[in-house]
């Protein structure tokens, strides 16, 4: 199989397999400025890949329950490679580089959704599903079920460029984890409403259970405009392998492309992103979700920060540790080890951390507010805000100043919030339930009655 690889609509390069590699060959006198990826700019020699497919054109492929609709829908059109799925999602996905076999004809477009029903009519999860499946040919990474909601093109395609497809929106479900969307949208709010960084634009439906995420790789019509690499992509990692750098590791991949001049403010940005996580208690934050866009080499940034969600709202990652070490700990009581990161990697000094620390707890505490008014009028959204207010409550007293007086104790307590949901606790390693409680010794047992008054 040979891939036809395009950037902006233009022809590039070709991507197929020989033997027991990937190569990715580009096109004779094709422009510096048209390279695929930061880490394959183009050149005469190919870029080869052992085994698996390079890593750029993995970052956005299916995961989870997306690409298990995929491959219930298209069956025997998947060899179970890499590079037959990204044959059938390249076209439409993260990015302005597309990827469609040669023969393909493009210029179809699909039925277009219709947002306003989607953020304004319940929609059952079947109904969600059903949406899922019908849009299901996105090239979009990450477990939780989402696809790119198609639009008709609103202007005819320039001569010798392909036929786009405009998507100008990610549609993001619930999955199983109760109103995930609406606590993506609350959780971005407390980064979003300092207007410091770029954040994601997102809208929440009525129900709570769609959301609806801006792309900031197109412009307004829904045209194609950036480049966009995930640190992970940026290691060379593959994506299952998403958990396993270190922020030291993701920082060094992704600052080696930033242009000099905006690189303190770059750094800046990602400190504010970094400590989010930490405030509201994200234990997802993973190097695919630390990314560089860009329209050429002079403008590489990093992304608006997106897919900031609450993890510790649910039971199941309750006690989800943060997902990228920082000086070799995985803890969010840092102590001393962020600040020092911040003022050695970062280049920001200790009271300008304490500000933005700062800033982001009065945030916290600000968004609570809003969303203790919500609870009152809703009751259905009660149980994830009690929990996702708690969380950020830890989050806040684990990271803040000893001297700062900040909290959400009194928001939750006036909101009538009962206490944090507790899990159940895990069976130790090796212990089935079903055995019978293991007795203590003759000692034990003597020290136990010695002890009784």
């Amino acid at each position: 199989m040979r891939l036809s690889v395009s950037v902006r609509g233009r022809l590039v390069a070709h991507l197929f397999r020989e033997r027991d590699q990937y190569v990715l060959q580009y096109e004779p006198e094709v422009a510096a400025a048209d390279f695929v990826s930061l880490t394959m700019p183009v050149r005469a020699s190919p870029w080869l890949w052992p085994r698996d497919l390079h890593p750029f054109f993995r970052q956005n492929l299916p995961e989870g329950y997306l690409l298990s609709v995929l491959r219930e829908i298209l069956g025997s059109a998947l060899d179970g490679t890499d590079l037959s799925l990204l044959a059938v999602v390249g076209r439409n996905g993260i990015g302005r580089v597309t990827v469609i076999p040669p023969q393909a004809q493009d210029s179809a477009v699909e039925e277009p959704l219709d947002l306003k029903a989607l953020l304004h009519e319940d929609f059952s999860p079947e109904h969600f599903d059903d949406l899922v499946r019908r849009y299901a040919r996105s090239a979009v990474s990450g477990v939780v079920p989402k696809f790119l909601s198609p639009e008709a093109p609103q202007e005819p395609p320039e001569p010798r460029r392909m036929a786009l497809r405009t998507t100008r929106y990610l549609v993001k479900g619930s999955s199983n984890l109760p109103y995930l969307a609406f606590n993506e949208h609350h959780t971005m709010r407390v980064l979003a409403r300092l207007n410091k960084v770029p954040v994601a634009h997102t809208q929440l439906s009525d129900d709570g259970q769609v959301l609806l995420v801006e792309r900031f790789d197109v412009d307004a019509r829904g045209a194609l405009t950036h480049g966009v690499e995930d640190a992970c992509s940026l290691l060379g990692l593959p994506p299952h392998e998403k958990y396993v750098p270190s922020m030291e590791r993701v920082l060094k991949a992704t600052e080696a492309y930033l242009p000099g001049a905006a690189r303190q403010v770059q750094l800046e940005r990602l400190g504010y992103h970094l400590l989010t996580n930490f405030v509201v208690r994200n234990a997802d934050c993973h190097s695919k979700n630390i990314a560089l866009y860009y329209t050429s080499l002079d403008d590489v940034a990093f992304t608006p920060v997106f897919d900031l969600v609450t993890t510790q709202a649910y039971d199941a990652f309750r006690d989800g540790t943060p997902g990228l070490s920082i000086e070799g700990r995985k803890a969010w009581n840092p102590g001393k080890t962020l600040p020092h990161f911040f003022a050695s990697r970062l280049g920001i000094s200790s009271r300008k951390y304490s500000q933005m620390l700062e800033e982001l707890c009065e945030s916290a505490v600000e968004v609570g507010r809003e969303l203790t008014n919500v609870a009152r009028s809703e009751n259905r959204w009660r149980r994830v805000i009690k929990n996702m207010l708690h969380a950020w409550n830890r989050g806040i007293q684990d990271v803040r100043n000893p001297n700062s007086t900040v909290s959400l104790a009194a928001v939750i307590e006036a909101a009538g919030f009962s206490d944090y949901d507790k899990p159940a606790p895990a069976p130790r390693t090796g212990e089935s339930p079903l055995l019978a409680k293991r007795r203590s010794s003759p000692r034990v047992r003597k020290r136990k009655n010695e002890s009784r008054p």
